[in-house]
């Protein structure tokens, strides 16, 4: 299955000092500020769940888990007619 096309956008276009300022302040603990307050608790709980999430595919991808070794020396050299097939295209393993 292939990867899906990212859906977010850029969240801001802050470069140079504006975004030194902004990396500064999340340095110093500023978001937790918001913590006092239930909606902003609530989005920087749903970004903490997130970003362990994003944490759990990166190991899971840098584990190699998901690698895979394949013998292709024994694979046909032309698409098969059925979906799902696996087939070598001049040494480049290819899925019908």
């Amino acid at each position: 299955m292939a990867l899906a096309s990212k859906e977010s956008g850029r969240i801001h276009n802050k470069s140079g000092s504006d975004l030194s300022e902004m990396r500064d302040s999340y340095t110093n603990s500023k978001h937790v500020d918001l913590t006092q307050y239930p909606p902003e608790a609530a989005l920087l709980h749903q970004l903490q769940l997130m970003q362990n999430d994003i944490d759990e595919l990166r190991r899971y991808i840098q584990s190699n888990e998901i690698a895979t070794e394949i013998d292709a020396s024994n694979l046909p050299t032309s698409a098969p007619r059925t979906s799902g097939l696996l087939w070598s295209d001049r040494g480049t393993v290819k899925v019908s």
